[in-house]
C-alpha cells in the first residue's frame, strides 16, 4: 500500500524514506515514553500498593536508564540529521546548472507560467505566459523563479516532493528535476483567500521531443 502520491522527482522517493525515518524514531520515543507514564499508574494505583512510594534518592540505576533513554534518543535524531543533511545539501544549498529556466508567478487564484521565447531568454519581450498549464521535459535540470503578485502562496508539487512560500515582491529561485512523464498537480498549500481551493493547475511532464512540440504551441498563442 503507498500512502504517498505517486513520486516523479529524482528525490522523491529519498524524502519519502527519510518521512519513514522520522515516524519511526518518534514513533518509537512515543510508545516509550507512554509506557514509562501509564505503567506506574497501573501498577503502582491505591487498589494495588497502599504504600505511597517516593523517589528519595537518584541511585545509580536510576542514571543508568536515565543516560542510556538520553543516548538512544540522541542517537535517533543524529541518525535523523545526517540522513537530512544530503538531501537538504542538495536540493537547498546547491544550484546545478540549468537546462531550462521558466517563472512561476502566484496570483489570486491562478498560476501565471512564463515562458521563455524562441530566444530562450527569460525575461525579454517574446516570453509567452500560459495560466495554469506547465510543460517540463523529464530527465531535465529545470530553474524556476518563484513570484507571488499579491499575497502569499505556497507553490505545491505533490509528485515531486515540492514546496516553497512565495512572497510578494521577492523571487526564490528553486530547482527540479522530474524522472517520470504524466500529467500531475500543482496547487497553492497556503491559504491566500476565498478562491484558495480552486488554485490549481497541471504540471505536464513529457519527453524532450514532445516537450518542445509542447513549447511550439505555446508560442504559437502569442503569435
Amino acid at each position: 500500500m503507498n500512502f504517498f502520491p505517486e513520486s516523479n522527482s529524482n528525490i522523491g522517493l529519498e524524502i519519502d524514506n527519510l518521512f519513514w525515518i522520522i515516524t519511526g524514531v518518534v514513533g518509537i520515543a512515543t510508545v516509550i515514553t507512554l509506557f514509562l507514564f501509564i505503567y506506574p499508574m497501573v501498577t503502582r494505583s491505591k487498589k494495588r500498593s497502599k504504600i505511597e512510594r517516593y523517589m528519595v534518592d537518584f541511585t545509580h540505576r536510576n542514571r543508568i536508564w536515565l543516560y542510556t533513554g538520553m543516548f538512544l534518543l540522541l542517537m535517533g535524531d543524529l541518525y535523523i540529521l545526517v540522513k537530512e543533511h544530503s538531501i537538504w545539501q542538495r536540493v537547498e544549498q546547491e544550484l546545478p546548472e540549468a537546462d531550462f529556466k521558466i517563472a512561476i508567478v502566484g496570483k489570486q487564484w491562478m498560476w501565471d507560467i512564463i515562458y521563455p521565447g524562441p530566444d530562450g531568454k527569460l525575461y525579454t519581450d517574446d516570453d509567452v505566459n500560459a495560466i495554469n498549464e506547465l510543460h517540463l521535459p523529464v530527465d531535465k535540470v529545470i530553474h524556476m523563479d518563484l513570484k507571488a503578485m499579491d499575497v502569499v502562496h505556497s507553490v505545491f508539487l505533490p509528485q515531486s516532493r515540492f514546496k516553497q512560500d512565495v512572497l510578494p515582491g521577492r523571487t526564490i529561485t528553486r530547482w527540479i528535476k522530474l524522472n517520470k512523464e504524466g500529467t500531475f498537480d500543482i496547487t497553492c498549500a497556503e491559504i491566500c483567500g476565498i478562491g484558495h481551493s480552486a488554485m490549481r493547475g497541471v504540471l505536464i511532464a513529457e519527453s524532450d521531443k514532445k516537450w518542445k512540440e509542447s513549447l511550439e504551441k505555446i508560442y504559437g498563442i502569442k503569435k
